[in-house]
């Protein structure tokens, strides 16, 4: 969902003075940990990561919100990451540790000081992601170490997070489309064009969520290598994801529904080098980002959300029960949204936002091609040639969700 959380990012100041508390009992402390100089930095882990699946490898995602409840700075060294056993997973330092943490209480266009310095007072959250060895045994808990440096101060301190428990309970699903040529825009990965979905936290009830974490914006391309054919100037139609068919995931119950919010009109093409502008139909709010939408209760605490449908198409209505491939809307472009797309994602209650994101699988998909360049600028904001690096043939995925940037084939 382009953009979606822009509406109330505002509410990340809440970050700079909350005192969390880690949820996950810690193990009893040994003789020399007990000993140890206190080190006023408070490590919070919101939501255990869940293993999922995706290019035929296990990965885990999940945040690390470290405060500082002092008057001095700390410099975070590196973060290390084990096993249950003590097997190391991950460490991060240098440039790699710098591109996954965040400054939330930071103007997005504020140059700040270094990236790993947590200032008095201030939260920042470090954006993990581990790919698992191919082969090896899913963790069912993790240990994080960090290194930390007081500001004035050249002794390094070590600093022992509470074990983390690892889920590995995946909920299979069948494609939200059919048809080939489809683009994971914003997919599951940690990288700065996937942050809209990816970093998308937002504080509800006093707790920071990502509801957002594994969703994609499904987009079409064409043999052209671009999303609409012809002139698009205004025009939903000219776009190849446009009217697809969207359709039930899973056997669920309608739980929400939201119709009538009119269409966007798509950016026209610059002719002085100034990027497009989306002409929005109507004004953002947390009533109209998700436009015209769908949720599904799949069960089990899982919903699924559609968004940015078409005004009119949607055939299904509150309470209704939908079976896997059931149409039950058409694509389109209402809301905050760029150009015609789906925005779909899994969640743990029927909110948007307020819910955190689930990961899935489906039980097959062929991997066509990867888009490689900066597909944020190309796609959601003007739209132009990809780099479409096709593959010698389809590649069968069976127990995997695509990630960000792979075109992959639907079955009819």
């Amino acid at each position: 969902m382009h953009a979606l959380t822009n509406v109330i990012a505002a509410s990340f100041w809440l970050f700079t003075s909350l005192a969390w508390t880690q949820t996950v009992s810690p193990l009893a402390p040994s003789e020399a940990q007990a000993q140890r100089a206190p080190i006023p930095l408070q490590v919070f882990i919101p939501t255990p990561p869940s293993a999922f699946r995706a290019d035929m490898q296990w990965h885990l995602c999940y945040e690390i919100y470290l405060t500082n409840l002092s008057s001095s700075s700390w410099m975070v060294q590196h973060i290390d990451v084990k096993n249950e056993s003590g097997a190391p997973l991950l460490t991060l330092q240098g440039k790699e540790l710098e591109t996954v943490l965040s400054h939330p209480a930071l103007p997005p266009d504020s140059k700040g000081g270094p990236a790993a310095e947590i200032a008095p007072g201030e939260a920042v959250i470090a954006y993990m992601w581990i790919d698992l060895v191919k082969g090896a045994p899913i963790p069912t808990r993790l240990q994080h170490k960090f290194s930390v440096k007081k500001s004035g101060d050249e002794k390094n301190y070590e600093l022992d997070a509470p074990m983390t428990v690892v889920s590995n309970k995946l909920p299979e699903i069948v494609s939200p489309l059919r048809g080939k040529d489809w683009v994971a825009l914003a997919g599951p990965a940690n990288t700065a064009t996937a942050a809209r979905h990816r970093r998308s936290a937002q504080v509800f009830e006093g707790t920071p969520r990502i509801a957002q974490r594994y969703a994609i914006d499904w987009v079409r391309i064409g043999d052209n290598g671009q999303t609409y054919r012809g002139d698009r100037e205004g025009k939903n139609r000219s776009y190849y994801s446009y009217g697809a068919e969207v359709l039930a995931v899973a056997n669920g119950v309608v739980v929400e529904v939201k119709d009538g919010i009119p269409e966007n009109t798509p950016p026209a093409d610059s002719k002085d080098g100034t990027p497009p502008a989306v002409s929005l139909a109507v004004e953002i709010t947390m009533e109209t980002v998700a436009g015209n939408h769908v949720n599904l209760d799949l069960g089990g605490g899982v919903y699924a959300m559609y968004a940015h449908l078409q005004p009119g198409s949607i055939r299904v209505k509150l309470g209704d029960k939908v079976t896997p491939g059931q149409v039950i809307a058409l694509l389109g472009s209402s809301g905050n949204c760029g150009e015609p797309h789906l925005h779909f994602q899994l969640m743990d209650r029927n909110s948007p936002l307020n819910s955190e994101g689930l990961p899935y699988y489906f039980p097959g998909f062929k991997l066509a091609a990867r888009i490689s360049g900066d597909s944020e600028g190309q796609v959601t904001e003007a739209p132009a040639h990809l780099k479409v690096n096709r593959l010698p043939a389809p590649e069968a995925h069976h127990g995997d969700i695509p990630l960000e940037n792979e075109v992959v084939d639907f079955e009819p």
